[in-house]
């Protein structure tokens, strides 16, 4: 990415095209968000005059990379301007650009949002504090799962297979072929069971959900972020992540209390959880070797990832026990990844 000064003036160029009844366009203030695995953030403030009068706004600037950039800038644009048309929770999005002639990269624009998470506002707090800030999480989940997915089918960039299982369970099993072969016990428990997982209606699914991809406005109101691994799939796969994620980083504590919100607010029992905690466990674990064995770039990941996850050795070796606790297997192969860095 270029200096701050020339990409502000690639960005100012860009917001005259994009708002023709503006003028005098300027970015007055530009910062980097030390933030994500997959792209590069910016806080943008921007002057400009309209009618005469002046116009202050305060933007994110989300760039891309990797392979299927623009693709990912055209999708998480397209799919957030629909998830606001149907009254979902998401930040206001203004623009995107697939090319690479802006500013270098594929980019999206959106509104900022002056707050903090959902997860940062529970916190420290009391068990009640935590109760709750876990309940109004899982009610957004819900309501996600909820949409009818048919307005989401004209989204092109937005995967969408009959059997979300299944496609995954190829990824897996093609890797297991490949650079990860000591992956093959796993994806054969994973097989075999599948033939016993009932199929459920799609949903729109954001396949990363956690309180950090929830933003608190200064109104208290929320907005759902990071829609770059969504799809259209099986509800049960997202909750499954979100599990991992909250057991392995928080505990096991986490586990419960989430299950029951769920089933509150989607009015169903889930079934077959373990069987999609194992699917999280694997896909996981499959992201941290194929990482650590590949180049983070060509996947569309920062290059000091491999250093982030080098930080977080603890929590892969929480989601291997997990797996482990849920199928008897134990990947040796794997654990020597871990002891090695």
């Amino acid at each position: 990415m270029a200096g701050s000064q020339c990409l502000a003036k690639r960005i100012e160029a860009y917001l005259e095209t994009l708002y023709p009844d503006r003028s005098s366009v300027s970015v007055a203030c530009i910062d980097e968000i030390e933030t994500g695995w997959e792209t590069e953030m910016y806080t943008l403030e921007i002057d400009a005059r309209r009618n005469g009068e002046k116009v202050k706004e305060d933007l994110v600037l989300r760039v891309y990379q990797g392979e299927g950039a623009g693709r990912k800038s055209s999708k998480e644009y397209h799919l957030m301007r629909k998830l606001d048309g149907v009254g979902y929770p998401v930040p206001k999005v203004y623009g995107h650009e697939e090319s690479r002639e802006a500013i270098g990269k594929p980019f999206l624009l959106m509104e900022r949002i002056k707050g903090t998470t959902l997860d940062a506002a529970y916190d420290g707090g009391t068990p009640e504090e935590t109760r709750r800030g876990i309940d109004r999480l899982v009610a957004l989940f819900a309501q996600l799962h909820r949409l009818d997915v048919a307005p989401f089918k004209g989204i092109t960039e937005l995967p969408c297979h009959d059997d979300h299982v299944q496609d995954a369970l190829d990824w897996y099993r093609r890797t297991a072929g490949g650079q990860a072969k000591w992956l093959k016990p796993v994806v054969d428990w994973l097989a075999e069971r599948k033939r016993c997982i009932e199929p459920v209606r799609q949903s729109v699914v954001h396949m990363d959900y956690h309180g950090m991809n929830v933003m608190l406005r200064e109104d208290g109101s929320e907005a759902v972020i990071d829609w770059g691994a969504s799809r259209i799939g099986d509800h049960r796969m997202d909750l499954g992540w979100t599990l991992l994620l909250y057991t392995t980083f928080g505990g096991e504590a986490y586990r419960d209390p989430i299950l029951a919100s769920y089933s509150k607010h989607s009015g169903r029992k889930v079934e077959d959880v373990e069987y999609f905690e194992v699917m999280a466990a694997t896909r996981r674990i499959i992201d941290f070797a194929t990482t650590m064995e590949g180049d983070a770039d060509s996947v569309g990941l920062k290059p000091e990832v491999v250093e982030m996850m080098r930080a977080s050795k603890e929590h892969y070796r929480r989601v291997h026990d997990s797996l482990m606790a849920r199928t008897g297997i134990r990947l040796a192969a794997f654990t020597d990844i871990l002891d090695s860095i």
